[in-house]
């Protein structure tokens, strides 16, 4: 998960290191946010997330948070998906 998307601000970016949409899906779940935040388009799915269920993600133990978009990519490329 980005801090915050460097496009836009307030929301941030959730990829799940082995492009497991249930996990995702499960992740959505725990931080209340609406079916509509979990994007499983072109073999990339992601959540976007954005005021409460953002705040709540960035506390989620589970959840690796990275300073920058560019450094999360950097990792989730590196995890081979």
């Amino acid at each position: 998960m980005d801090r915050e998307n460097l496009y836009a601000p307030g929301w941030s970016h959730v990829l799940s290191s082995s492009n497991d949409l249930e996990e995702l899906d499960r992740l959505r779940v725990r931080v209340g946010a609406p079916p509509q935040a979990l994007h499983a388009r072109d073999g990339h799915p992601h959540l976007d997330l954005k005021l409460v269920p953002r705040g709540l993600a960035l506390k989620d133990p589970e959840v690796m948070v990275f300073e920058s978009t560019k450094a999360m990519l950097r990792f989730w490329h590196r995890c081979g998906p």
